[in-house]
């Protein structure tokens, strides 16, 4: 099918927007005025905007109320294609250059908006930020020595923990009420090393899971180092592109497998041998990982139950 693609450049309050053939235009990032502007486009022009998760909330929704095509692009790549066009950075601009890099690109629809996947990384994230809120506290305490505030800190811990454990307990009762997110769940956990924190990070964030091979597995989920060379120069190969929080979750889970030897430990031992650094282990690790998980969620059986992934 042939789209008209419409660049929408996201902020706090507005949403600047460009259609190739009306131009600019500018609507409130409130729920009644994108619905209003979406009722006015036609089934065939598809809304490109940046995923950028503290504004992009509202018009996720709303398309997903209309059943409308969209396309939620990675900033990386549309600042990458900005540069290259030499652009200024305004709102009006960076719209104008989003249509265009549909157009040009012929990007696709993105997968259907999933309230409840949605709603279970908000209740990940949040557990994240308690966490290292948890962290903070514990490290501030090290430090301390008087009395008062020793005694503070512990407090606030105190009340951190219940925070947590509440979180907890809303993931396990969100999990009980979606079925339909609790059965892959469970697949992951069956992997040695992989968590509950890991396994909600992994459901949540990676919808991808069991629909794609092994290499678009690893570069979505950030762990496939990236090739740096030019002439007969070999540069040092980086993880850096792909979903961080995915990448941070898997190498985590990593080092419990790297200690335990669960999984893989003819490579963790060859690693070394060749004296490769931990973290460089640990990515493949964490890699060995993900593609594990994708296996297990394709064909929708426990870990144990599955032959392991082809080497190659």
């Amino acid at each position: 099918m042939a789209y008209t693609y419409i660049g929408v450049d996201l902020s706090k309050d507005w949403l600047d927007i460009y259609h190739p053939e009306t131009g600019p235009d500018r609507v409130a990032n409130r729920a009644p005025a994108i619905r209003a502007w979406l009722a006015r486009l036609a089934p065939t022009e598809l809304v490109v905007f940046e995923a950028t998760s503290l504004c992009d909330g509202v018009i996720l929704r709303c398309l997903d109320a209309r059943r409308h095509v969209f396309h939620r692009l990675n900033p990386g790549h549309a600042w990458h294609f900005a540069r290259s066009l030499n652009l200024p950075k305004t709102d009006r601009v960076d719209a104008k250059m989003l249509a265009r890099l549909g157009a040009e690109r012929s990007l696709p629809p993105s997968p259907a908006f999933e309230a409840a996947r949605a709603e279970l990384a908000e209740l990940s994230g949040r557990h994240d930020q308690l966490k290292r809120m948890e962290t903070q506290e514990k490290n501030r305490l090290k430090k301390t020595f008087s009395a008062a505030v020793r005694a503070d800190i512990r407090d606030q811990l105190r009340g951190l923990a219940r925070r947590i454990a509440r979180i907890e307990a809303a993931i396990d009762t969100f999990l009980k009420d979606h079925p339909d997110l609790a059965a892959p769940l469970r697949l992951i956990e069956s992997i040695p090393g992989v968590g509950r924190v890991t396994a909600v990070v992994l459901v949540a964030l990676m919808p991808e899971l069991g629909a794609c091979d092994r290499r678009q597995i690893a570069s979505l989920g950030g762990v496939a180092p990236r090739a740096r060379e030019s002439g007969k120069w070999r540069g040092r190969r980086f993880v850096g592109d792909g979903r961080r929080r995915v990448r941070q979750a898997l190498y985590m889970a990593a080092l419990s497998v790297i200690r335990s030897g669960h999984i893989a430990p003819d490579l963790v031992a060859r690693m070394r041998a060749e004296a490769r650094p931990g973290k460089v282990i640990a990515i493949a690790i964490a890699r060995k990982l993900l593609t594990i998980a994708n296996a297990v969620l394709r064909d929708g059986v426990p870990f144990r139950e599955i032959a392991p992934p082809n080497p190659t």
